[in-house]
């Protein structure tokens, strides 16, 4: 026989009952967080993909904004545009990523956990750095259109959108959050090791 003791807080060990009661109380919350994100990222893709197959348009209101004739845009400059667009896009998909993984710990009976912090820890930086690096595709996108950098145009566009600020301030909260929820899981753990 072994003298190994299995700790019952483990939750690999948890009852099949108290697992089936936290999905069915969280559940329903993290099905919709997974099906929210891909329709957000399913419709920004379509949105961009639909906006950007009309490269009159797209010319006219660029060259509306920095007050230039944006005829003779190259197919290549274009293209390096949309690219641009694309990786601003990618960042949106990690963020997407971060929340299916973080609501798949959940639905696996892993709320309060260090798997469960780190993963909320990195929805939150995946959304600072999409907010960022949204920000500058916007610079880059412009400077690639009109053919040199432009920080601002004459009619005072500026890169920074309000909303910027409050995806900024969500992401911030997320990342703050994960940092007491892992100093709690961490607690619990040594507690249940001292028990």
């Amino acid at each position: 026989m072994s003298d190994t003791v299995i700790p019952r807080g483990d939750s690999r060990f948890v009852s099949a009952v108290g697992q089936h009661d936290l999905r069915a109380r969280i559940g329903w919350i993290c099905h919709a967080l997974r099906i929210g994100a891909v329709l957000w990222i399913t419709w920004l893709l379509a949105f961009v993909v639909y906006y950007w197959s009309d490269k009159a348009q797209i010319l006219k209101n660029y060259g509306l904004i920095f007050s230039v004739d944006l005829g003779d845009v190259s197919a290549m400059r274009y293209a390096g545009a949309f690219g641009a667009v694309m990786v601003s896009l990618a960042m949106g998909a990690a963020v997407v990523v971060c929340i299916w993984r973080l609501a798949g710990t959940y639905l696996a009976g892993r709320v309060f956990t260090v798997d469960a912090a780190l993963w909320l820890r990195r929805t939150g930086l995946a959304g600072i750095s999409a907010v960022i690096v949204s920000v500058l595709m916007r610079v880059l996108i412009a400077s690639m259109l009109v053919g040199q950098f432009v920080p601002l145009s004459p009619h005072g566009y500026n890169y920074l959108l309000p909303q910027d600020l409050l995806y900024v301030i969500f992401a911030v909260f997320v990342f703050a959050l994960s940092h007491i929820f892992k100093a709690a899981a961490e607690m619990a753990a040594d507690q249940a090791q001292i028990v």
